[in-house]
């Protein structure tokens, strides 16, 4: 399973090895205090009888990266930051790339191991196994097929579908009965209890809805990782046949759950009469529809490429214009999960300037505007309406900074967001006409001059 070619194993036992002479005694800082005393509730406090196993200390940055290292020796405070920390990220970095380890292992397992065998090496003044023996025997134990849900915010569907190498399925009863029996063999009354409260919400919140469902052989947090990652690509792929591509002010909330982002909002209300209430509501109330795909939908949706952006997502060498049909993919689906105009007209202009602009130094509006009427159209007059519609929008972002919009030009917008539809539809037809950029640039332009 992990097959290293033995110079290479050579060369990363050597640098994890020479990591061992930056460890350094690192005395304890003391904590900063907090700037003020506040009232904010706290519902649970952990003690040392709630710690299970050794602590893990390490220092993140503003991002969340860890950029310092810890353990105690002989209660001596050791560790690895700045630049020495620096050097263990790069060497787990290039190990993570190697073949053996790239579908497996995360980074963070990589560099955890490392830091875990430097402080045994350490403690211990002695390297019975090297580095790259003792990952491969852990990586043993915590590699393990898998199957990953990554549940979908608001989507039904009718039969699960293949897409971009994954299947989008419904959380079905049978599977949330499955997982809600782990929880028959508990036999203390209140973690019992507690097991079916879990479940009924379980129950309330994902079954029946859609998931993007993953299967992997990888590490428990690496799968975690790759699903989300994966299911991101997937559900922002599918979002641009949501019907929010050709709606100025409505958006798809069919994403990962927890990630929709529909604006909602709360009011605490306090009366004379010593009575109160508390009022939740949506404050995007156009955008709050559920998605329910239904087998003639799916259908509907492979007329407009749906199964050339499946295969060109999951193409292991696509070809350079493959690559910018992805990435013009990418750019345009972004538009479909914000329903602020202005918001959603840079995202598909900018996908446009991406793919219909030779180089930064060509004149933007002209030659996109003409380019996208000759690829979309054979009539003269529409090709006229494309090209007007294209430098209206562009006055329409200008003017919003300043004005907000009317809703004659959301009108005007809807107009143009037809047009950009039609033309990614026939850019997916397209991916196998040209090579690259250059070619489909060369052969509109061919047309403009014909």
């Amino acid at each position: 399973m992990f097959e290293i070619h033995p110079s290479a194993e050579e060369n990363f036992n050597l640098k994890a090895s020479s990591l061992i002479k930056n460890i350094e005694a690192i005395p304890h800082q003391g904590k900063s205090a907090p700037k003020f005393e506040t009232e904010v509730h706290v519902g649970t406090t952990i003690t040392d009888k709630d710690i299970i196993g050794d602590l893990q200390e390490k220092t993140s940055d503003y991002r969340g990266c860890t950029v310092a290292r810890f353990f105690i020796s002989k209660g001596v405070r050791y560790g690895l930051e700045n630049e020495s920390h620096k050097s263990l990220v790069d060497l787990a970095e290039k190990i993570q790339r190697l073949p053996a380890f790239r579908d497996r292992l995360s980074h963070d397992f990589i560099e955890e191991a490392i830091f875990k065998w430097l402080g045994n090496s350490f403690s211990e003044n002695d390297q019975e196994e090297s580095f790259i023996s003792a990952l491969i025997e852990e990586a043993k134990e915590a590699v393990k097929p898998v199957t990953v849900y990554v549940p979908i915010a608001n989507m039904v569907v009718e039969r699960p579908f293949s897409f971009c190498g994954v299947v989008i399925c419904n959380i079905t009863k049978s599977l949330v009965d499955e997982i809600a029996a782990t929880g028959s063999s508990i036999e203390d009354e209140e973690q019992k209890k507690n097991a079916e409260i879990f479940f009924e919400k379980f129950r309330a919140d994902y079954q029946g809805y859609a998931a993007v469902e993953i299967k992997l052989n990888c590490e428990p947090n690496f799968a975690n990782d790759l699903a989300i990652m994966t299911a991101q690509r997937v559900t922002g792929f599918l979002g641009i046949y949501s019907g929010a591509m050709l709606m100025p002010d409505i958006k798809c909330i069919c994403k990962i759950k927890g990630t929709e982002n529909l604006a909602q909002s709360t009011t605490i209300s306090i009366f004379e009469s010593n009575s109160f209430s508390v009022t939740h509501g949506i404050l995007d109330k156009a955008s709050m529809r559920s998605w329910h795909i239904s087998e003639k939908d799916i259908e509907e949706y492979a007329k407009c490429g749906l199964g050339v952006l499946s295969d060109l997502a999951v193409k292991e060498k696509p070809t350079e214009f493959e690559s910018l049909i992805l990435n013009t993919s990418t750019l345009y689906s972004k538009a479909a999960f914000t329903a602020e105009p202005l918001e959603k007209l840079v995202y598909i202009l900018s996908a446009l300037e991406s793919t219909l602009l030779k180089n930064e130094n060509e004149p933007i509006q002209q030659n996109l505007a003409e380019r996208l009427a000759i690829f979309t159209s054979q009539e003269l007059p529409e090709r006229k309406s494309i090209v007007k519609a294209v430098k209206s929008v562009y006055g329409l972002r200008s003017r919003y900074l300043h004005h907000g919009h009317t809703s004659g030009e959301l009108e005007g917008l809807a107009e143009f967001l037809l047009h950009v539809w039609i033309f990614y539809i026939k850019l997916l037809g397209a991916s196998q006409s040209f090579t690259n950029k250059s070619e489909f640039l060369e052969a509109i332009d061919d047309h403009k001059l014909g």
